[in-house]
């Protein structure tokens, strides 16, 4: 079994609103990172509300701040529901491969720019998929199934909105169509199974 469906049966067992830190804590156990860190810095948030800094980046000043450490850096201007998701969807590069990586200072800047305007010729890199798929890791932690079932039947039935789906799940309003779009099985089985 993959250690991201080992994390994603476990939040199974959550109901709404999902401690982050439960998150943690067995994210932390499945990939045998010891800890992680966290520090909060102004970003521009119209281009990046956090990123992640593994501890293989030695040289990278912020890691060798911590001790060398794995590094969740936040914006400092979000709000709770932007900071839990963003610090949500970073822990999850902890499950990424070998390739997935945003190591360089090279990959991070084509990351930033491929992000704010995507090739139309060129196929996705590995650290956008990997940026992708973190979104959707994140998404099936905070909501668990049970949960999203029910939150979408109420939906249906115009008994909740968007925001008061937000409200609940304490994320951002913006992620909240993704979880009742048609493909969200598809898309998160495919992850469990990595086919993406």
């Amino acid at each position: 079994m993959g250690k991201f469906k080992e994390l994603y049966d476990y939040c199974q067992t959550l109901t709404p609103k999902v401690s982050r830190r439960h998150i943690e804590k067995k994210t932390l156990e499945l990939t045998g990172v010891e800890q992680i860190k966290a520090m909060k810095t102004t970003l521009d948030t119209t281009i990046c509300r956090g990123y992640f800094l593994s501890a293989k980046n030695k040289d990278h000043p912020i890691v060798k701040c911590f001790g060398g450490s794995n590094v969740i850096v936040l914006a400092r201007d979000q709000n709770y529901c932007w900071e839990r998701f963003v610090y949500t969807k970073e822990l999850m590069h902890l499950f990424d491969s070998d390739d997935e990586p945003t190591d360089t200072a090279d990959k991070f800047e084509k990351l930033l720019i491929d992000l704010e305007v995507p090739s139309a010729t060129e196929s996705p890199s590995e650290q956008i998929m990997s940026e992708r798929k973190g979104i959707w890791m994140a998404l099936a932690c905070l909501c668990p199934e049970k949960s999203r079932v029910e939150l979408g039947e109420l939906r249906t039935k115009e008994h909740i909105d968007n925001y008061g789906i937000a409200l609940k799940l304490r994320i951002p309003e913006q992620y909240v169509p993704l979880l009742f779009q048609p493909r969200y099985d598809v898309i998160i089985n495919a992850i469990i199974d990595k086919a993406i």
